[in-house]
């Protein structure tokens, strides 16, 4: 586990109230950042701004896509650190920022996320419910989208493992009520996500322990990063799937027929039952090698 300072005591004691500041704080000040970009964009593209999340998405324009989303990445960090420092009076590098003897955390993360997608792709295509329309090579499409996939992973990670859970585990001593209380956080700022249905909500409060069994163990931020990064990354640019409701510019373009249940519909893979059981998989068999972990140092 990532060694921490506390020396220092919170400037805001009730955890609850600082993560709520802290939500609060976030909100408002991306709202504005995101705002005031979209503006200048859609001023300099000369579209309307409400036609610009479609075009943004487009090829030729992903250079766009990333240039406002590391706006994010930069309101984010320096909102995260600025909570840190005065009000939780701890660096930002402290809440699992740190890469030292993480390399191979991120590795596993990122094939993780790479297996979780690739067998539901290949299950879809068992079960005749997927079919492989074509495929078109773009390495704009293959290298942009990365670097759009990790800036705006990062900006979750930091926020929902980073910031809210590292607080509710240093203040609770059920970890795994932590985890979920995040959880549930990370899948409610998605409820806004179009084509949303019970079963995908369901699969974003489970992506959301999923991507946090790892920190309640080590604090550390990498492999949930990579891991969130690699999932988004396959699922939409490379395989084809929406992410999370909205469309990506994706190298294989599929047809997917069937049961909304299997297939996740619009919302994407991430609204199928199969995610469902692979995520379960992935969360016992994480915690269960972390587990062992621990008992092998005690």
């Amino acid at each position: 586990m990532e060694n921490q300072n506390t020396t220092q005591k919170p400037a805001i004691k009730k955890t609850w109230l600082r993560i709520l500041l802290y939500m609060l704080a976030f909100l408002f000040v991306l709202i504005i950042t995101e705002g005031i970009m979209s503006v200048l964009m859609s001023r300099i593209l000369d579209v309307d701004i409400f036609s610009l999340a479609e075009l943004v998405i487009q090829p030729d324009f992903l250079h766009i896509h990333i240039l406002m989303q590391l706006t994010s990445l930069i309101t984010t960090f320096i909102i995260t650190a600025v909570f840190r420092k005065y009000i939780d009076r701890q660096s930002i590098v402290s809440m699992g920022l740190s890469t030292k003897g993480r390399y191979l955390d991120m590795v596993n993360g990122f094939l993780v996320g790479l297996l979780l997608i690739s067998v539901g792709f290949i299950i879809l295509i068992l079960t005749k419910n997927l079919e492989i329309e074509s495929v078109v090579y773009n390495s704009k499409v293959v290298i942009y989208s990365f670097i759009f996939f990790l800036f705006a992973a990062m900006v979750e990670e930091i926020v929902f493992r980073g910031y809210i859970l590292n607080n509710l585990l240093n203040s609770m001593k059920n970890k795994y009520i932590a985890l979920l209380i995040s959880a549930l956080l990370f899948a409610l700022i998605h409820g806004l996500n179009p084509n949303l249905s019970f079963l995908s909500m369901l699969n974003l409060i489970i992506a959301g322990l999923a991507l946090g069994i790892t920190y309640i163990y080590t604090k550390n931020l990498w492999f949930p990063i990579l891991l969130h990064v690699s999932w988004n990354y396959f699922q939409g640019p490379i395989f084809g799937f929406e992410v999370s409701g909205t469309n990506a510019a994706s190298i294989i373009n599929q047809n997917v027929t069937g049961n909304d249940i299997i297939t996740g519909g619009n919302f994407g893979f991430e609204g199928s039952i199969i995610l469902t059981i692979l995520l379960f998989i992935m969360i016992y068999v994480t915690d269960y090698i972390y587990k062992r972990k621990q008992k092998s140092t005690n």
